[in-house]
């Protein structure tokens, strides 16, 4: 059965300029006309060809998300995660074109892509399918997912940079009057927030008045079970998140057919419970004291093993309801996985503008997600903000210690949420 992990996510680029232009409110002081709805899109038309770009990417963006997974989680050791690698990896790649030299090179490597590999243009052509895929209205599972740009009305946008934005990230435009932030952040918000059905309402905060770009990338995920777990079966009862703490957690149970395995080596227990459709999700329950082995040997091997060794049998699977949210400083991750060069003075994002003078100053990662009876719902949004350049039966399977799960969509092998749950009652 082919799955698609859960995912929801948004990407804001916020871009400075080292001289701010001046403004022109449009009528309603918003600025929000689409600024390149004419413009031709540079990509070829690909209907009917066999090659499949999204798959040549797959590995890295499953090798980028294990990475990205392993630094939050050497940091936030007694702390749920749940983030989306999609999001991140999809807002960069977009920086990435309009970065040069070796503010560029860095990027991709860090989104674990070696261009003596892999061609340039691949990458985003892969990006570019991807994002048609999970669009896809014939799917059973709900993925909304897209970009845009709002961008300051007198900044001088090189046309290169948004034929490629929209040809390759399908990128709505709109102009913004960004010496209002005010009105520009809750112009941004609202419209993040209809994108992702409500699940977003602050992808921005506090927005530099001598912003010039914000570039945004959503995607809104909601699925129901194949086998949905009865409400009545649902019960209190006992969640450890380590020897020394008990909490009380609402209990789903269903007994029913499940794909599982335990893995000797690595001490835990992994069941696929999919959802209606093209999607499942991976619930991975470490043995006690385990953790950290099975987080240290996440990858994409791992993964595929996993996916090769299960096995269809009936199980009790008791797994948590929960409603949790997190929030991270990916500039921070992302420097430490080799991406610097974009943070600094040294930056060259002059595919933007033509001129060495911007950078990226903040990278901020929100994601929430609510498991239900009945299904998932989730989101996630990225803000990037760029400023001037200064220098049987009998088995039963209970998720009540902390557990590791993957939203992956299995059509594309693409790893759009990751999250480990350490206490279901924190939010």
């Amino acid at each position: 059965m082919k799955a698609i992990y859960l995912s929801s996510l948004l990407i804001v680029l916020q871009v400075y300029c080292l001289h701010h232009p001046g403004h022109n409110d449009g009528p309603d002081g918003h600025g929000d006309k689409i600024i390149f709805e004419d413009q031709d899109s540079p990509v070829e038309e690909e209907q009917g060809k066999k090659t499949k770009y999204y798959e040549k990417i797959a590995p890295n963006n499953a090798d980028f998300a294990f990475r990205f997974y392993r630094h939050i989680t050497f940091h936030t050791t007694s702390k749920n995660i749940f983030f989306s690698p999609f999001s991140i990896s999809t807002a960069f790649a977009m920086v990435a074109l309009g970065a040069r030299s070796k503010t560029q090179s860095q990027i991709y490597e860090g989104l674990a892509f070696n261009l003596s590999v892999m061609e340039e243009n691949v990458i985003h052509k892969g990006f570019h399918q991807l994002l048609q895929v999970l669009s896809n209205p014939n799917n059973k599972a709900q993925v909304n997912t897209g970009n845009a740009l709002f961008i300051e009305e007198s900044l001088k946008v090189l046309p290169k940079f948004l034929e490629d934005i929209k040809g390759l990230y399908t990128a709505e435009g709109f102009s913004s009057n960004f010496s209002n932030s005010t009105a520009t952040e809750k112009q941004i918000n609202e419209y993040v927030q209809n994108k992702t059905h409500g699940k977003i309402t602050q992808a921005v905060e506090d927005l530099d008045p001598s912003s010039v770009m914000v570039l945004v990338n959503y995607i809104f995920f909601k699925a129901h079970w194949e086998n949905p777990f009865d409400k009545d079966y649902t019960r209190e009862e006992d969640f450890f998140p380590d020897a020394n703490t008990t909490v009380k957690v609402q209990m789903m149970y269903r007994q029913g057919y499940y794909n599982f395995l335990y893995d000797n080596d690595l001490s835990c227990w992994v069941v696929e419970v999919p959802y209606k459709g093209d999607t499942s999700a991976f619930f991975i329950l470490p043995d006690d004291g385990k953790m950290k082995q099975v987080e240290g040997a996440l990858s994409v091997e791992t993964l595929a093993k996993w996916k090769a060794s299960l096995t269809l049998r009936e199980i009790h699977l008791l797994i948590p309801k929960l409603s949790i949210s997190a929030s991270y400083n990916v500039k921070e991750l992302l420097q430490k996985m080799g991406i610097t060069d974009a943070f600094s003075d040294n930056a060259d994002l002059s595919g933007i503008t033509g001129e060495c003078n911007l950078k990226v100053s903040k990278a901020v990662h929100k994601a929430v997600v609510d498991i239900r009876e009945s299904g998932t719902e989730a989101a996630a949004v990225t803000v990037i903000e760029i400023s001037p350049r200064f220098g049987g039966p009998s088995t039963s399977i209970k998720y009540n210690h902390p557990f590791l799960f993957l939203i992956i969509n299995k059509s594309t092998h693409t790893v759009l949420f990751a999250g480990k749950i350490v206490n279901p009652t924190e939010k």
